[in-house]
């Protein structure tokens, strides 16, 4: 071999071992960034803090007459006082109240949303405005409590259900319209023939049924539209429920990543909300890879309408409460406080 193949041979070899050096260091330098990136994470947004048990009190129907207290008297004739029921909780599993709120005032839709970081599924439950509690000592919709805030909604949430309800979410419902004209567009299955107006809110809904692509204004209406069914509220919330999965499904996709700040502009205008930001980092990371169309159950509270309130199925209630895993144990018919007005 002549001497300046030699030097060309050498040359490239040297020019091999310091490309080799730049990969590696580069390597280096990227799993840096993701160890710290990890750590960062789990030491800004860590795991939610909530009570591992939750005390569940006597349901007192009346909520005017006191408990008897123990008496001292053997022979006493005092009934004692119920024991409360405490039930501990399964860690990774959270709860979110997600109230949507209309211009004019009041709560339109209530859904409790469940997610099991553990096991990466989700479920989303629509309560029906029309739901009859008794709150304040006095039998009401629970969409009236919300006359009190959206922490009255939650307690009102927790009474009937017998369950924790870790955190808030109030959305204006123009949050949809923002966010669907942002994206583009929602395709949707609209289920039945919408055509309402109601001047006093200035609402007017005119949408044909089939699949199709919504701009915010029509996605809207699909999520206001309570007469276009025969079953009223109930056939609404089925339609929500089904609108709210194909809208995240279409917003949280690669095309939509350069409108990210848009969209986070869109939710600090619109949306109210006891969550922190570490909170919604450490969920939206335990999100990723979740696949919706078999890690999200959706469903309601199961009833019959008996004017003027839904009135909800004791049994059908429970086996659902049940179904969230929630807690450890099998809760009991007594941690859920549904009542049945004469």
């Amino acid at each position: 071999m002549s001497s300046s193949t030699k030097k060309r041979a050498k040359r490239g070899s040297s020019l091999l071992k310091r490309l080799a050096m730049i990969l590696y260091m580069v390597l280096f330098a990227l799993s840096l960034v993701v160890v710290v990136g990890f750590v960062a994470l789990k030491v800004f947004a860590p795991a939610p803090n909530v009570e591992g048990q939750v005390t569940i009190h006597p349901n007192d129907p009346e909520g005017s007459v006191p408990p008897p207290a123990l008496s001292a008297d053997p022979d006493s004739s005092a009934e004692p006082t119920p024991t409360p029921l405490v039930l501990t909780r399964r860690d990774g599993v959270y709860t979110c109240l997600l109230l949507g709120v209309a211009d004019q005032g009041g709560t339109d839709t209530i859904m409790l949303g469940v997610f099991d970081t553990g096991k990466k599924t989700a479920s989303l439950i629509s309560i029906p405005r029309d739901t009859v509690v008794y709150y304040n000592s006095k039998y009401q919709k629970v969409n009236a409590t919300y006359a009190g805030g959206e922490e009255a909604v939650v307690e009102a949430v927790k009474d009937l259900l017998g369950i924790p309800v870790d955190f808030w979410m109030s959305v204006n419902l123009r949050a949809f319209e923002d966010i669907v004209n942002y994206i583009g567009g929602v395709y949707f299955d609209v289920p039945v023939r919408m055509d309402y107006k109601d001047p006093y809110q200035d609402l007017v809904i005119d949408i044909q049924p089939g699949y199709q692509l919504l701009d915010g204004k029509k996605a809207v209406g699909v999520m206001r539209c309570r007469n276009c069914y025969i079953n009223a509220d109930i056939g609404r919330t089925a339609t929500q429920r089904a609108f709210l999965t194909a809208l995240v499904k279409q917003t949280i996709t690669p095309s939509n990543a350069n409108k990210v700040a848009a969209l986070i502009d869109t939710f600090s205008k619109y949306v109210n909300t006891n969550m922190s930001l570490g909170d919604m980092v450490h969920f939206g990371t335990q999100a990723i890879g979740m696949d919706l169309d078999t890690a999200l159950t959706t469903g309601s509270l199961e009833g019959e309408w008996i004017s003027p309130y839904w009135q909800l199925d004791d049994e059908a209630v429970l086996a659902l409460v049940n179904s969230l895993g929630l807690y450890q144990e099998e809760v009991p018919a007594r941690a859920l406080h549904i009542v049945h007005p004469k």
